[in-house]
């Protein structure tokens, strides 16, 4: 069976492309004998991503090029952590911290830090799900509390526990239920929580879908085509 690999740590993309976005089954219209046209559309399709990744040398680029060879030209699937850089601020998430603190993150309750030195960093607290949501809809609904009624259209979200998938609010409709592009690709219930840093399981799109050239004084900027794994084919095929 497939393996479902994590991205190495350090390893963040330079830039992210979305190649694909909501395809429809069945756009078109037909005219009604009042000259009205009435369009039909299901939206429909997956995740296909294009990442550039900057120029490497030694540690970082041996974690990239392994990264890559794991992947086995589509074989194996990766986490994909989706860090918005244009998401909310924490302030509007309803967390109060200080500039310093969103800088440097916080150290544990007795003042010290991790053995490297490094802090807790700060997130986005996350927010519970107001009612079920079956599998396939577009339509959720969030708890009133931190963000839950504060997103807008374009904002990214995912859900957790045991959830990949990268969503899009395409509407607000009001009193913290939006409209969410893809459709859900599994169910959630109230025992849910929503994430502004939502996971994706995806593949290589082919064996030449990603580079790693190397010139003499460094690796050269790469590009890594990636298409999305649904959640229920992720459990079902990229188990190991």
């Amino acid at each position: 069976m497939a393996r479902l690999i994590s991205m190495p740590v350090g390893l963040v993309p330079r830039a992210m492309t979305p190649l694909s976005g909501p395809r429809a089954v069945g756009g078109g219209g037909n005219t009604s004998i009042g000259n009205f046209m009435q369009t039909v559309a299901s939206p429909f399709g997956a995740w296909r991503w294009q990442f550039t990744f900057p120029v490497s040398k030694d540690a970082k680029f041996r974690r990239y090029r392994g990264w890559v060879t794991a992947l086995h030209g589509g074989a194996n699937a990766t986490r994909v952590p989706f860090g918005d850089p244009d998401m909310i601020t924490l302030l509007e998430a309803g967390l109060s911290a200080s500039p310093a603190q969103e800088r440097f993150g916080l150290p544990w309750g007795n003042g010290e830090s991790w053995s490297n030195d490094q802090n807790w960093q700060m997130t986005a607290p996350n927010v519970k799900l107001a009612a079920d949501a079956a599998f396939d809809t577009t339509i959720i609904r969030l708890d009133d509390q931190f963000w839950g009624h504060q997103l807008q259209p374009g904002d990214y979200l995912g859900f957790f526990p045991l959830h990949f998938g990268l969503y899009t609010v395409t509407e607000e409709r009001g009193y913290g239920e939006y409209r969410i592009w893809p459709p859900l690709r599994k169910a959630l219930t109230t025992d849910d929580f929503a994430t502004l840093y939502p996971t994706m399981a995806m593949r290589l799109e082919s064996e030449d879908a990603a580079s790693a050239t190397r010139s003499v004084g460094y690796a050269e900027e790469a590009t890594v085509t990636l298409v999305e794994v649904f959640d229920y084919d992720t459990r079902d095929y990229f188990a190991d």
